[in-house]
């Protein structure tokens, strides 16, 4: 016979992430490889037998007690072979979110959602999906457009952009509930008060620059994650359940599509995650980034140097002659006890002799333009100015001209000088 105790505790933790994934074997398998360690060989057999026991999604102490009488999961705990484990995740909810002392909506039940929202329960239902939907759902019936665009090391990038009626719902949310939360100040993206300069003035004038990148921070953000920051505000799990599903979205792509992704990506795009380009997304990456900032803070000091994030950008910088390289696998540790994971390729230490750059602002002296990309937008401006404006819109942007303004200004912020010589150009065009 297994232990009780280890099978039980086991049954019950992987319920209750079973529970939360789309109720079908893709899904529920990539489930289960993500939070188990030393998963058997024949996971796939005990999905396959939960499916045919389920056919529609069980509660999850319904599925708790299937799991705890399976015959193939106790097998799994015979003694004399390695048992697998529920990976620990950090899911402790950051101290900063306290409901007394914000005004949030007051929300008690799915009812008063619906309400706030000004839709009816049914549609609340229906836009916050929790059911399964494939590749094969037709077009009008999703919520979400797809939009591949391919990232600098050749990778694909999904924008994920919500439909008008979901938006409206989430800009809401957004409004009225994320838009209060309070950041860590180290946090500089996504804030009104902060920028990427203000990221990058942190870092100015210092002997040694490391810099970090998360990998593919908003699909990283998943259910649990999300969920604790709903939690947290006050509001009943019911409640947190919807305003989650309605902030995060499950990527359902035909195959043909998928083998433009490797297989993390498709991992993470399988599992409903923060869609990159829902107006709900930035907060919501900060809230649950906020124990993460927290950590790297905290090391940062003891080392005698300065942190800051925007988005999935980590900067650290300071005057201490050290071999710093020992800090990558420090920072790796702790970002992987958060639920995220360092992209180890963009990982790069900088030191004053060297070109430092933060987000593509230099920041060996003082914050200034990137020399290359001053002089890229010249010669585009000087090519507009001889060729005319569509000559140079490669990428077909629908408002060129407008986009062209907002990067001379970006430039001038930077350094006013040139700005003023890439306004004379942009002048030009006729």
């Amino acid at each position: 016979m297994p232990p009780v105790n280890k099978l039980n505790f086991f049954s019950k933790h992987l319920a209750m992430w079973l529970s939360q994934a789309d109720w079908h074997f893709v899904t529920l398998l990539s489930t289960a490889i993500e939070c188990v360690d030393e998963l058997p060989d024949d996971c796939d057999s005990l999905i396959n037998e939960l499916l045919l026991r389920y056919p529609e999604k069980p509660s999850e102490p319904a599925l708790a007690g299937h799991l705890q009488s399976s015959y193939r999961l106790s097998s799994w705990f015979k003694r004399g072979q390695s048992a697998p484990k529920i990976m620990r995740f950090n899911l402790d909810s950051p101290t900063f979110i306290e409901r007394d002392n914000r005004e949030y909506p007051r929300i008690d039940t799915p009812g008063d959602l619906a309400d706030w929202l000004k839709i009816t329960p049914s549609q609340l239902e229906w836009f916050s999906n929790c059911w399964r939907f494939d590749s094969n759902t037709p077009r009008y019936l999703q919520h979400y457009q797809y939009q591949l665009m391919e990232k600098r090391d050749g990778r694909m990038r999904l924008i994920e952009k919500p439909k008008t009626t979901l938006k409206r719902l989430q800009r809401k949310i957004y409004q009225e509930i994320l838009s209060t939360l309070e950041t860590h100040p180290a946090v500089h993206g996504f804030r009104k008060d902060r920028n990427c300069i203000s990221h990058a003035s942190v870092h100015t004038g210092k002997k040694y620059l490391l810099m970090f990148d998360i990998t593919d921070c908003f699909q990283s953000i998943h259910w649990p994650m999300v969920k604790v920051v709903f939690k947290r505000m006050g509001y009943p799990d019911a409640v947190s359940i919807l305003l989650t599903a309605l902030c995060t979205h499950s990527v359902r792509l035909k195959p043909a599509q998928l083998k433009l992704f490797d297989t993390a990506q498709r991992n993470r795009l399988r599992q409903r995650h923060l869609p990159q380009g829902a107006p709900t997304s930035p907060a919501l990456t900060n809230a649950a980034l906020h124990r993460l900032d927290i950590r790297l803070t905290g090391l940062a000091h003891h080392f005698g140097l300065d942190y800051s994030r925007y988005a999935d950008d980590l900067a650290m910088s300071g005057n201490t002659h050290r071999d710093w390289r020992f800090l990558e696998p420090l920072i790796g540790g702790i970002c992987l006890d958060e639920g995220v994971t360092l992209n180890y390729k963009k990982t790069r230490i900088k030191k004053s002799h060297q070109k430092q750059r933060v987000v593509g602002i230099v920041v060996n002296s003082k914050t200034n333009i990137d020399r290359n990309y001053f002089d890229t937008l010249k010669a585009i401006l000087t090519n507009c100015t001889k060729y005319g404006l569509d000559s140079q819109n490669r990428y077909r942007h629908p408002h060129f001209r407008a986009h062209l303004l907002g990067r001379i200004q970006y430039v001038k912020s930077l350094n006013e000088r040139r700005g003023a010589k890439l306004e004379k150009l942009y002048q030009a065009i006729n």
